[in-house]
């Protein structure tokens, strides 16, 4: 106990209520159990916690059947994924392989658990779920991820957190402007006056919207659609271009449309994992068994293409050969970099966003120490909390 203060331990809190660890964090987050943080630390107020163990004591009717409420010892945890987006196609991949589950097993095998994925059409469906509080990890591209960090300005109780990235490519390899079938156009000046369809608030839209302005945004039309729609449009030519990502850009290619490299592309496309701070706090070991069941699935995809194509193909209807060209060009890598941060810090909004541009250009906070545990437990070189310096290692991956 810390004596000056009256406070503590969570060990000490466990010996007086007589509960474990999972039942400590389940109250915390469920039944407002009063706890304080000192840094990374966790402590109650002993008086308090006594309070609220009488407030919640209940007096058993020895003359009525004792009923148990089942839901209450199952918990529920929500994955939000993308599986139309291949850079966080590793998400797909742990589900279809239950490393997920897996990894909460070995934290408690008694703990009943279930996962629930929720498979998005874009990244900003997800954010939406975060902030209601119904998706607790999501995958999301770079720019949706810094959407969810300006919402967090209008949100007081909204707090995102970067744990860590997914699939990466440089200078947006994997985000490209499509062509349909037959146009002989050569660059985006020649698509003038014709539709350019994309997802606008996506990592796709964005780098759209960077580059109307160098080129003259009043010779196009832009069209806000989902990227099926816009494929389909491509394939039946009834639009003159589509800006997409994987792997809707190869599978218009393999139906003969175009996919022509822009110069204004130039920013590395990073695609990560982002949850609620909060919640995070309370369930740590859940995220860092999430981050374990992440780097296995990362390690997986770059040992063994083939499985992965198999199981993306099963999953998605998505050829083999289309899949493993995919797979082997993105960066499956889990580690944070300076540079990373530096990509993402320059990520502004265009004039027209619903969010208002403040002084504050922050780039969303990372909690690395996360990471870093699940690496030390997967026995890997340790990444500590801060991000890595230089450029991306060709050795060191997670």
């Amino acid at each position: 106990m810390i004596n000056d203060l009256n406070l503590i331990t969570i060990q000490e809190a466990m010996n007086l209520l007589q509960v474990s660890r999972s039942t400590i964090d389940r109250w915390k987050k469920s039944k407002q159990l009063p706890f304080i943080k000192i840094g990374k630390e966790i402590f109650f107020h002993k008086e308090d916690l006594e309070c609220w163990l009488r407030s919640h004591t209940k007096i058993k009717d020895t003359n009525t059947t004792d009923h148990v409420d089942e839901t209450d010892k199952i918990e529920t945890i929500t994955i939000g994924y993308q599986s139309q987006t291949a850079h966080m196609w590793s998400s797909l991949i742990m589900k279809e392989l239950c490393l997920f589950e897996e990894e909460l097993s070995l934290i408690n095998p008694s703990r009943k658990v279930r996962v629930n994925w929720v498979n998005a059409a874009n990244g900003l469906e997800l954010v939406e779920g975060m902030i209601a509080k119904k998706v607790h990890i999501a995958s999301l591209g770079d720019y949706p991820i810094i959407i969810s960090h300006r919402l967090s300005r209008l949100l007081p109780n909204f707090r995102p957190i970067l744990l860590g990235f997914d699939g990466k490519t440089s200078q947006s390899e994997g985000i490209s402007l499509v062509l349909p079938r037959g146009t002989d156009f050569k660059d985006l000046m020649d698509v003038s006056g014709n539709k350019i369809t994309t997802v606008m608030n996506s990592s796709a839209g964005y780098r759209l919207n960077q580059l109307l302005p160098q080129i003259g945004m009043g010779k196009y039309e832009i069209v806000d659609q989902e990227m099926s729609i816009s494929f389909s449009n491509i394939i039946r030519r009834n639009v003159g271009a589509s800006v997409m990502w994987e792997p809707y850009i190869s599978l218009s290619q393999s139906k003969g449309a175009t996919k022509i490299n822009v110069e204004g592309f130039s920013d590395d496309y990073l695609t990560g994992l982002v949850a609620q701070e909060e919640w995070a706090q309370i369930n740590e070991d859940v995220i860092i068994a999430y981050l374990k069941a992440h780097i296995r699935t990362h390690l997986f995809c770059r040992e063994y293409p083939l499985k992965v194509s198999k199981i993306i193909n099963k999953a998605t209807g998505i050829s083999h050969d289309i899949t493993l060209n995919i797979i082997s060009k993105v960066r499956w890598d889990a580690a944070v970099y300076s540079q990373d941060l530096q990509t993402l810090q320059n990520f502004t909004l265009d004039n027209h966003s619903f969010i208002p541009s403040n002084q504050d250009s922050t780039v969303i906070q990372y909690r690395g120490h996360y990471l870093d545990e699940a690496c030390k437990r997967l026995n890997l070189a340790r990444l500590f909390e801060r991000p890595l310096q230089g450029d991306w290692s060709s050795e060191l991956l997670y």
